[in-house]
């Protein structure tokens, strides 16, 4: 497909329904500055910290999503916090919470602050409350969905109190597509039948719930190798966080490399049985996810306006 042609059907597309934006006025917006998040995110050890030794100050700390938490579909649980102090209680925090005060006056200061806060640490008014979910949050070519009470930051665009139906539009090929040229509120919302929406509805929603467990089967199989085989304070590699794709030899050779330990041979049978079982339950909700985005895609593309032939013409680039 040559350039002009792809531009061509690009405009069409942006002209089959109203933007976001119009849908949903006033309900898209960026997440909190990545400057802002580099140096307030708390991993959940640092929290806890603060938490045992001034429980009051529990309610100013937040969960978190950075935008590299954002997968297809998903959010990845990395379990991190970040200091959420509203603007409005910044002048007094000294006194309130002298633990918490110290600990910000410790941090260095991001070299571009946003808004110019003062004090740097400060959330604007309104910034510190999560946007209402159920949510969408876009970063870069991940679209996912989001039921949390967590605060989002980094390069991402959150939409708050989102549609099934906006999620299939905007994670389908197309969407994706769409979204790589334009800003999320910019993004246009075709007109559906009743049936044709909630049919997209419950595609999306499967598809969210089966990245998020398959995303939960990743990390508790990491989590017992760990506890099984890694000294305290080992990580695991990039082989053994991809533990789906590794023949059971890969897997005790990269045990040993990763976490500096060996699989005894006594222990091998089980673990052989573990590991092909997971992988197999791996295997099939990567294929049922598959399925689901195809599905999504052929009913997506003709809201567009769009043939079979165009549509895949498109997604190839």
């Amino acid at each position: 497909m040559t350039k002009r042609i792809a531009k061509a059907i690009g405009d069409r597309l942006r002209r089959v329904g109203p933007p976001l934006a119009d849908i949903a006025p006033g309900r898209s917006g960026p997440a909190l500055a990545a400057t802002l998040v580099q140096v307030l995110g708390l991993e959940r050890a640092e929290r806890d910290r603060l938490v045992i030794f001034e429980p009051a100050v529990a309610p100013l700390i937040r969960p978190l999503i950075d935008a590299a938490d954002v997968a297809p579909w998903h959010v990845a649980a990395t379990g991190r916090w970040i200091i959420a102090v509203p603007a409005a209680q910044a002048a007094d925090l000294a006194q309130r919470h002298p633990n918490l005060a110290r600990q910000l006056a410790a941090l260095p200061a991001p070299a571009a602050l946003p808004g110019g806060l003062q004090p740097w640490w400060a959330l604007p008014g309104g910034a510190e409350q999560p946007a209402a979910a159920p949510r969408i949050i876009v970063a870069g070519q991940h679209v996912a969905w989001d039921e949390t009470q967590a605060l989002v930051g980094g390069p991402a665009t959150v939409v708050a109190g989102a549609e099934p139906y906006w999620l299939a539009l905007l994670a389908s090929t197309l969407g994706r597509l769409l979204l790589a040229g334009d800003e999320v509120a910019r993004f246009p919302i075709p007109d559906a039948p009743g049936p044709a929406r909630a049919s997209l509805a419950g595609l999306a929603l499967s598809a969210a719930n089966l990245a998020a467990q398959r995303a939960a089967l990743e990390q508790a199989v990491i989590r017992r190798l760990v506890a099984d085989f890694g000294p305290p304070g080992v990580p695991p590699g990039p082989r053994l966080r991809r533990w789906w794709e590794l023949s059971f030899a890969e897997l005790v050779a990269a045990i040993n490399a990763e976490l500096r330990n060996d699989l005894p041979p006594r222990y091998r049978p089980t673990w052989a049985e573990i590991h092909a079982d997971q992988q197999a339950t791996h295997a099939e909700a990567s294929a049922r996810l598959v399925e689901l985005e195809q599905a999504i895609d052929a009913q997506v593309a003709p809201l567009f306006g769009l043939s079979a032939t165009e549509a895949q013409a498109l997604a190839a680039g």
